[in-house]
């Protein structure tokens, strides 16, 4: 296959570059409204050198979300390992939810676009499925909490109300840069949640 003189001497592996640049294209576009020829001029690749790695858009938008959820829920599984206590926990997951959404903040813009502004062209992609799987990962946590009682109230309920909170936050964060998605809005968010009004709001 041949390669241009910018191909060869790119430090981004093609590959990445498209995925890179597939992701801002979409998440700025929407999927119709993003061609072949603008991820090819972004990402300075060939048309060829496309269709070598992904066949066509429709799969290259179908393995950016399902490599990203796969990456989403990695990081989340992870962050359930460390913390002494569920509320510890939840903050982790929490925290971990928000820096993913700082550093992919592409995808977020994808699915939100998706579920707020379906398109008829589009792939069939269940981002309401990511995000259950979010809160049934929450309510785990919260269910462990209750036996323990440290937390009090419905699990499943609770999850929810987490998650929820994360997305609103979320949204605010792409659309005005505000609030910081950070651990001291993860701490406050639970211990809200968890804890009640009636507590003194921390950052440690």
């Amino acid at each position: 296959m041949g390669h241009t003189v910018r191909e060869r001497k790119r430090t981004v592996p093609a590959k990445q570059a498209i995925r890179d640049a597939a992701a801002l294209l979409f998440a700025e576009k929407g999927f119709a409204a993003t061609s072949t020829r603008e991820i090819c001029a972004r990402a300075e690749i060939t048309k060829p050198v496309l269709y070598y790695y992904f066949g066509n858009k429709e799969q290259l938008y179908e393995e950016l979300v399902l490599e990203a959820s796969h990456e989403y829920q990695q990081e989340l599984r992870r962050a359930t390992w460390r913390g002494r206590t569920p509320s510890e926990r939840l903050i982790n997951v929490l925290s971990a939810i928000f820096t993913f959404a700082r550093h992919e903040h592409s995808y977020w813009r994808m699915g939100f676009r998706m579920v707020l502004a379906p398109e008829k062209e589009s792939p069939v992609v269940n981002y309401v499925e990511i995000g259950h799987a979010t809160e049934r990962l929450l309510a785990e946590i919260v269910r462990e909490g209750v036996r323990r009682r440290e937390i009090r109230g419905d699990p499943e309920f609770i999850a929810g109300a987490i998650f929820g909170k994360a997305l609103a936050s979320i949204i605010s964060y792409l659309v005005i840069g505000e609030p910081p998605l950070d651990r001291s809005l993860a701490r406050r968010t639970i211990n809200l949640l968890i804890n009640g009004c009636g507590v003194k709001p921390t950052d440690r």
